[in-house]
């Protein structure tokens, strides 16, 4: 991968600033910034006493990205970052200090646009993977590619709730800790659509009960797998996750599948069980308990819904409406936002039958939410969820508040 070269920056928005993080905050709700000049200043060499492993397992070293994947925070504002090329999953210390305990929402229009502008580059030149929030801050993190081809850069960049402040995490020297996936699939095996399967190595991960559980293709003979690493990560990355190969009923293809992987899973608790709400390509939604899933190598997961076929159950988030209630929200590639209700989910039979014609939904029910093109979304603040949302206009992303009194 080509380094990205820095070049002075500007954002179309008044007052923005294009910025690289270098160290602590200086104000209380923004990381600390610098502008971009011809000869931006780097951060300096770690330290003896920075190379040695704190009591996370983070040292501060570069991270060498293959590529940027899927991302969580942790109730501590650690991200953890899948680099699915490289079936790589890595915790770092973002040193986002900013604390914002506001209940407004956010916005920002042309948000690709915008991130381009600042990277150098064009809209067509940027794919962008991911989005979440930081829990403390509100800043927006995303993970994306810029570049095509062999001369793709893969970068984490944030983006500021007010200032729109753009922000290039400095991979090249931070605190972070790593673990690798032994069992990935060979860069050259490929999916019986013909996908290369390493890609799809991560396809989702969150931390649960002091483990990241990691979704997405193993070189196991039943693909589809959920690992569990212990978290903090070992430091040198060398843990041996627990892996459990899983399998659902699809409804759309009436038959048992393991080639296919999670594309989104939740964890949540359903009647009192600690569980995982796990969304599948053509789109299936199955459960599977927890503790099932730590006992078992090869565990068959709970088929309880169908929001029809040709659909990709992009992410997923639980939150609690104004009212208190807790829902599951989900992004869909060719839906709109469904709404699912986890007691229901809870007490659903398991589905057995093929549905009778293509699109078709079954199971539980959902509520679709008026609100067409989002691919990725997560619980912001106690009012508001937060969306990444393709404009049907001009096809800009645009981050963009759906209250939860409407949720």
């Amino acid at each position: 991968m080509s380094r990205l070269r820095r070049h002075p920056l500007a954002l179309a928005s008044a007052g923005a600033v294009v910025a690289l993080v270098l160290g602590a905050s200086s104000a209380p709700s923004a990381i600390s910034v610098v502008r971009f000049t011809d000869a931006a200043p780097v951060p300096p060499p770690p330290t003896a006493a920075d190379a040695v492993p704190d009591a996370r397992g983070m040292r501060v070293a570069p991270v060498k990205l293959q590529s940027a994947g899927v991302m969580s925070f942790t109730a501590d504002g650690t991200l953890l970052l899948a680099d699915p090329r490289a079936a790589v999953v890595y915790a770092i210390d973002v040193a986002d200090t900013g604390r914002d305990t506001s209940s407004s929402g956010v916005r920002v229009d042309d948000v690709d646009g915008k991130i381009a502008a600042a990277l150098g580059t064009t809209r067509d030149q940027l794919r962008v993977v991911d989005m979440v929030a930081h829990p403390k801050s509100q800043t927006l993190y995303f993970s994306l590619t810029r570049g095509r081809g062999d001369a793709a850069v893969p970068l984490v960049v944030s983006v500021t709730k007010v200032e729109e402040t753009v922000t290039v995490l400095p991979l090249e020297s931070i605190r972070h800790a790593s673990a690798q996936l032994g069992d990935a699939p060979s860069p050259e095996a490929k999916t019986p659509w013909g996908q290369p399967q390493r890609t799809l190595s991560i396809t989702d991960l969150a931390l649960v009960d002091n483990e990241v559980y990691v979704a997405g293709l193993s070189n196991e003979e039943f693909a589809s797998t959920l690992r569990r690493v212990p978290y903090p990560f070992v430091a040198g990355g060398t843990a041996k996750p627990a892996a459990t190969t899983v399998e659902i009923y699809h409804t759309s293809h009436d038959k048992y599948e393991t080639a296919s992987p999670i594309e989104s899973f939740l964890p949540i608790t359903l009647a009192g069980r600690p569980s995982l709400v796990a969304g599948y390509g053509c789109s299936p939604i199955a459960t599977f308990t927890r503790s099932e899933l730590s006992a078992a190598k090869h565990l068959r997961g709970k088929t309880i819904a169908e929001l029809g076929g040709g659909n990709r159950p992009f992410d997923m988030i639980a939150y609690r409406n104004s009212a208190g209630r807790e829902y599951i929200l989900i992004a869909n590639s060719d839906r709109t936002l469904t709404r699912l209700d986890p007691s229901e989910i809870a007490a659903a039979p398991s589905l057995q039958t093929p549905v009778k014609q293509a699109y078709q939904p079954a199971g539980v029910g959902y509520l679709p939410v008026a609100s067409f093109g989002v691919v990725q979304l997560d619980d912001y603040n106690p009012a508001f969820v937060v969306v990444l949302q393709r404009n049907k206009d001009d096809g800009s992303l645009q981050v963009a508040s759906r209250t939860k009194r409407m949720l």
